[in-house]
């Protein structure tokens, strides 16, 4: 995506668009059977399901038959813009087959954080057996672009992948920020997973794929629709 069309994107969203926000959880009620939260969270993603999806994950590894899926931040075109100063990370692990014919996972045991123009990582995090994690380290600055570092061992100092992405630049980052919290204000009274819910769309009417990922993931007791959603989407967009 064009980054001024991006930035049009953001400083444009009218009190149109809030309001439909809002609406989202004002619905006719539904039989306990069918979950309205259920189908909110499944529109939201069904862009991300379709044959050309807006979340484009990279698939590689260090030996041939080996794959691993790099799903948030992703790879499109240019580098994926982040709202979130501590971004969430995602990926599916793969396999490769081994010379006898058993097949064995291949495992990220350790991501790391580091600028363009450094050599060394500001930040590494030990993540084997997870396949998503919140970045941990300082909060990461406004209009920066950052690398993502795979590796499939703890002790490497040689990552298998890297992906780049931008932390979004302050201005446009502000005015996310101040509606965000007005967001919040407005539903004080919902549950966690309905503003997720509010936000996550939010994120994704702009484009915004991580960050829309990363209010899914962030719903502390998600429901059994939500959970299933998590964990149906690697697939989805991996296989």
């Amino acid at each position: 995506m064009n980054r001024t069309i991006l930035i049009l994107r953001i400083s444009t969203l009218s009190v149109t668009t809030l309001i439909s926000l809002f609406s989202l959880l004002v619905q006719p009620v539904y039989s306990q059977r069918i979950s309205p939260t259920s189908n909110f969270w499944n529109k939201i993603f069904k862009p991300a399901r379709d044959p050309e999806p807006p979340i484009k994950p990279r698939k590689g590894g260090s030996r041939p038959g080996q794959t691993l899926c790099l799903i948030s931040p992703d790879a499109p075109a240019q580098n994926r813009i982040i709202w979130n100063t501590q971004p969430l990370f995602i990926w599916k692990n793969g396999v490769s087959q081994k010379s006898e014919g058993v097949a064995k996972v291949a495992e990220v045991k350790k991501i790391a954080v580091g600028t363009l123009e450094s050599k060394g990582y500001l930040n590494t995090q030990i993540v084997t057996g997870k396949q998503s994690v919140n970045y941990q380290g300082e909060p990461l600055k406004p209009g920066q672009t950052y690398k993502w570092f795979i590796f499939l061992n703890q002790e490497s100092t040689s990552p298998v992948m890297f992906i780049p992405f931008q932390i979004m630049e302050a201005p446009q980052r502000n005015r996310i920020t101040s509606e965000l919290k007005l967001l919040e204000r407005l539903q004080k009274n919902k549950s966690a997973e309905a503003i997720a819910l509010l936000k996550a769309k939010y994120f994704a009417d702009q484009g915004l794929w991580s960050d829309a990922l990363q209010q899914a993931y962030s719903v502390p007791k998600p429901s059994s629709e939500l959970s299933q959603l998590i964990k149906d989407l690697p697939n989805q967009l991996c296989n």
